[in-house]
């Protein structure tokens, strides 16, 4: 092999060499551009959902700042449950397990054993529970809830099919009268039995049993 003849040889493997590095390097820029534009959306992406939780964030700032701008409940704090008591003696005044506001009337109070007539002397303390509801708490619905004791039905079988059944007798009772001789609207009572599944005292004994004989107007919501 003369000399022109190496020497073309050497330029043309040289030609070859530059032309795959020009291709593998333009190969390389089209992976570089490439993963840019991902990482571009990427970022874009990630800014919209930032936009989106800031609009968010501050969204729920404002309805914070507006629940804390609206009045609570006329509802009496805990110290001022014995202004009520004094008020109604003849009650037990307290907040129940849900937090409402209770107002309890025994039933040795209110009724004669086995019966679901009011007696005379029940009638003025509804009159008097009345009086405090329409005053401090027209706007709200009041729940007349009934309870007896854990003893079942036994002389009065022929009346009441069960605890609870007697339960919401004494509790619509109550109702009744607040409606009839009290003007409380009729449309802002509810009459609730229990029966005895819902005890004021634990136990068996004949105190708890006393307690537990009861008929509770409790506060609810407003209209």
């Amino acid at each position: 092999m003369n000399l022109r003849a190496l020497t073309l040889m050497l330029a043309g493997s040289t030609l070859l060499l530059n032309a795959g590095c020009a291709n593998r390097y333009q190969d390389l820029l089209r992976d570089r551009d490439a993963e840019i534009r991902e990482l571009n959306g990427d970022l874009a992406d990630l800014r919209s959902e930032n936009a989106d939780l800031l609009r968010r964030e501050q969204a729920a700032q404002a309805r914070l700042l507006d629940m804390e701008a609206i009045p609570a409940e006329a509802s009496p704090p805990v110290n001022d449950l014995a202004g009520l008591q004094d008020e109604l003696p003849d009650l037990n005044v307290r907040y129940n397990k849900s937090g409402n506001l209770s107002l309890g009337i025994n039933n040795r109070v209110a009724f004669d054993s086995g019966s679901t007539k009011l007696k005379p002397s029940a009638e003025k303390i509804l009159r008097d529970v009345a009086r405090v509801l329409m005053r401090d708490y027209g706007n709200r619905r009041y729940f007349i809830e009934g309870h007896t004791d854990t003893d079942p039905i036994a002389k009065t079988r022929d009346k009441y099919r069960s605890n609870r059944h007697l339960s919401v007798e004494r509790a619509d009772a109550v109702a009744r009268f607040l409606i009839s001789q009290c003007s409380i609207p009729e449309r802002s009572v509810a009459v609730v039995g229990f029966g005895p599944f819902d005890p004021l005292t634990p136990g068996s004994g004949e105190s708890a049993k006393s307690n537990n004989r009861r008929v509770e107007i409790v506060l609810g919501e407003t209209f």
